[in-house]
């Protein structure tokens, strides 16, 4: 019988540099369907949807459910699992003094493992954050959970675990490891042998059991994780987690094993297909990875032939140190050559990895679809209740407060008109369609003034729905008490690129660049003279 076993990695950061990326050819017979198919994701962190703000939204446990349904269409023995970050992320940008957001998120948390259930999620390795908070609401969050949690809870006398399972012909183990650190946190070497020393046991013990191949999880800080995961015997593949880089990197070796990685908040499957040979190490034979390093060596030698194409004009350059050069330079054109070898012919024991991204254009699992429409819901309906009494902070005696964009139209008719039919005019009704006017991840950008003195909360917001005038140019109560005063006393004129910056993150605005996102927003009536001011003539001038 063949025996595959599998350790999850789930580590902080992305390994260091020099790792290497490379497939190794054989010749042998191929198989003609994988004996087995690993499905992965890391770092999810609470993630159900993504926020539709982005320019391309990638991502959504819907669409995870309908691309698991057509890798497992063809029959495959499929084993999926998660590394890192699980049920909980960051806190919601909108909590604020006074809202408690520990019901939505737990809401979130309940909604994800009943998800997972429905997908089959095999096993997975928790995160720093998925115990960070009380231990009795994530022990309840096990309690639902039908999949392995490896290791269960936040033990130091045991944070390695493992689990056995019969996928087909292959008897697959599932290793475990947790410090349960933060990111940034740096292990002392005690603690790094302590725990290297803890999934090695783990990793025998599923070699005991029938298992042939080994690979880590590790949910660790980064430094840490690749001593722990290039110091252990006979692990072979590696799905780690806690990435900061939303890209997916083709798989690379460290130790004798390969790390593998999908990108974080589900953006998308890692998904690798197995080949195992009885007594044979696993090889990469990933066209993904063949592609990378093939670009590499592009890259490589294209650099160095502009530079001895620059050196060969030069009289003071040493023949025998551009004879050297050229040698350097035909070997990389070697390397490229080897990186460029198709794998038809790869046998024995390897595997074949891709990254499978979660686009707009994948259809989402109605019953999965469902269940993210009924947490929305109930959301909605609790916290509209439970923070409708909670007020803004109150100005400063003589402050100015928010008005909303209506108080601004008399005066300024054409700049109103065109907000009106801008996005940030209609900012609002993008959370009443969906249900989430009052999720605290979200209100928070689609209204005016919100948290702020004089301004908006979760529900008390009549008037400053939308992003309004004075989100970007400040309270406006005293410039309209006092219009004869300059504007400039009480009105941010030019509005600066952090208060931009504020709901133009990265997560939430892939695309934005403040310089040219500010030009757009100079129309005649907003920035530019209106085209009726622009055509009058001046006072005095000669027609």
């Amino acid at each position: 019988m063949l025996c595959v076993a599998l350790v999850l990695c789930a580590t902080s950061t992305a390994c260091a540099d020099g790792e290497r990326h490379a497939v190794v050819v054989q010749q042998g017979a191929r198989p003609q369907a994988p004996a087995l198919r690993l499905v992965a994701i890391t770092d999810l962190s609470g993630y159900l949807a993504p926020c539709g703000c982005q320019s391309r939204p990638l991502g959504g446990v819907d669409k995870a459910a309908s691309k698991l349904a057509q890798l497992r269409a063809d029959g495959t023995p499929t084993l999926f699992v998660s590394a890192g970050d699980l049920l909980f992320g960051e806190a919601p940008e909108g909590a604020q003094g006074g809202v408690d957001a520990s019901s939505q998120e737990s809401w979130r948390a309940e909604t994800l493992v009943n998800a997972l259930n429905q997908l089959g999620l095999a096993a997975a390795t928790p995160g720093a954050r998925d115990l960070a908070g009380a231990p009795a609401a994530f022990a309840k969050l096990a309690a639902q959970a039908k999949f392995q949690l490896l290791p269960r809870d936040n033990a130091p006398a045991s944070p390695a675990a493992s689990w056995v399972t019969q996928l087909g012909k292959l008897k697959v183990g599932v290793v475990g490891a947790s410090s349960f650190s933060s990111p940034d946190a740096d292990l002392e070497p005690r603690s790094v042998s302590q725990l290297t020393a803890a999934v090695q046991a783990q990793v025998d013990a599923t070699r005991k059991q029938g298992a042939g191949v080994v690979v880590l999880l590790l949910s660790t800080p980064a430094r840490a994780g690749r001593r722990i995961a290039g110091a252990l015997r006979g692990v072979d593949l590696v799905v780690q987690g806690g990435l900061v880089d939303a890209a997916a990197p083709p798989p690379s070796r460290v130790g004798s094993s390969y790390v593998l990685r999908a990108s974080r908040h589900g953006h998308g499957l890692l998904v690798v297909d197995v080949y195992p040979s009885p007594g044979a190490p696993l090889t990469d034979a990933s066209a993904w990875t063949r592609r990378t390093e093939t670009q590499a060596a592009q890259a490589r030698v294209s650099d160095l032939q502009q530079r001895i194409e620059g050196w060969a004009k030069d009289p003071s350059v040493d023949p025998k140190d551009l004879a050297e050069q050229r040698k350097k330079l035909a070997a990389l054109r070697a390397e490229l050559a080897h990186a460029q070898t198709p794998d038809a012919a790869v046998g024995g024991g390897r595997f074949e990895a891709r990254f499978e991204e979660l686009g707009p254009e994948t259809p989402g699992a109605a019953s999965i679809t469902a269940l993210l429409d009924a947490f929305d819901a109930r959301v909605n309906d609790y916290n509209k209740q439970a923070f409708a009494s909670v007020m803004p902070p109150q100005p400063a005696p003589g402050g100015a407060h928010y008005l909303g964009a209506d108080a601004c139209k008399s005066c300024h008719a054409p700049a109103y008109a065109w907000w009106k039919g801008h996005p940030h005019g209609n900012a609002y009704a993008t959370l009443t369609s969906r249900h989430k006017e009052f999720n605290l991840s979200c209100v928070g950008c689609h209204v005016t003034g919100y948290a702020q003195a004089g301004g908006s909360t979760v529900v008390h917001n009549a008037g400053l729905i939308n992003v309004g005038c004075e989100s970007c140019h400040g309270p406006g109560s005293t410039h309209v008490a006092h219009p004869e005063r300059a504007a400039s006393q009480t009105i941010s004129r030019v509005p600066t690129e952090a208060i931009c910056r504020q709901c133009h993150t990265p997560e939430h605005s892939d695309l934005f660049v403040f310089a040219s996102y500010r030009q757009r927003l100079l129309v005649p009536g907003h920035g530019l003279p209106p085209p009726a001011a622009a055509a009058a003539p001046a006072v005095g001038t000669p027609r």
